[in-house]
């Protein structure tokens, strides 16, 4: 799950006014939209991404790497089975059918970012994946984040169960990716890869969720 983008917090909201005292602004409120609409056009690519990792690691014989990643892949594709529908349950709580998400046009920016991953995967090595799921789920919401978006939103707490869900669970999930990456007997060619696919994945995300 990304982060929530510091273009919508506006800072550390530590530093802010005290929470009690926040009211719901319409304009922040469409900007959240907007930003949840850009979330799930990632996320639901990620189950069928990691099909193709997994797929590709089938395809590949004495190759050290594949029973932990078959592994990982395999495990993984279960804990983020239909995520991306549990963002759009929140958005039918916001008001939003679930239809009209699904009509609306993704940018060419992820397109980009999700398509290099389908490509670097298939015709490199599905280890690279690694890379853009450890940036996709390294940065977490915390709790204090989502209080302080339902006060600028005014959205029901029911809008928010998918970002407290992953406020839960991606920690887990990157302490999980830090094991895999220090047990696997990685050569330098892939571990340069993973990072720069990281840094790629990093970049790009900060550019299409800008606003």
């Amino acid at each position: 799950m990304l982060e929530i983008s510091g273009s919508i917090l506006k800072g550390d909201i530590h530093s802010q006014q005290n929470l009690d005292s926040i009211q719901a602004d319409p304009i922040f409120a469409k900007r959240f939209i907007n930003y949840l609409f850009t979330v799930h056009t990632m996320i639901r690519a990620s189950v069928p991404l990691m099909h193709v990792a997994y797929k590709k690691c089938l395809q590949l014989e004495h190759d050290p790497l594949v029973s932990s990643l078959l592994l990982y892949y395999e495990t993984h594709i279960e804990e983020e089975r239909d995520h991306d529908e549990w963002l759009l349950d929140d958005f039918e709580v916001i008001g939003i059918p679930r239809r009209e998400i699904l009509s609306r046009r993704p940018s060419l920016a992820v397109a980009e970012l999700v398509g290099s991953q389908y490509y670097w995967t298939y015709h490199w090595h599905p280890v690279s994946l690694l890379g853009y799921i450890a940036v996709m789920e390294g940065y977490p919401p915390k709790k204090e984040d989502i209080i302080y978006l339902q006060k600028r939103t005014g959205f029901s707490d029911k809008a928010f169960r998918t970002l407290s869900k992953h406020s839960f669970l991606d920690p887990r999930h990157r302490d999980d990716m830090n094991d895999l990456l220090n047990s696997l007997p990685l050569n330098p060619d892939q571990e340069e890869w993973i990072t720069l696919n990281a840094l790629y994945t990093a970049d790009r995300v900060r550019e299409i969720i800008k606003y």
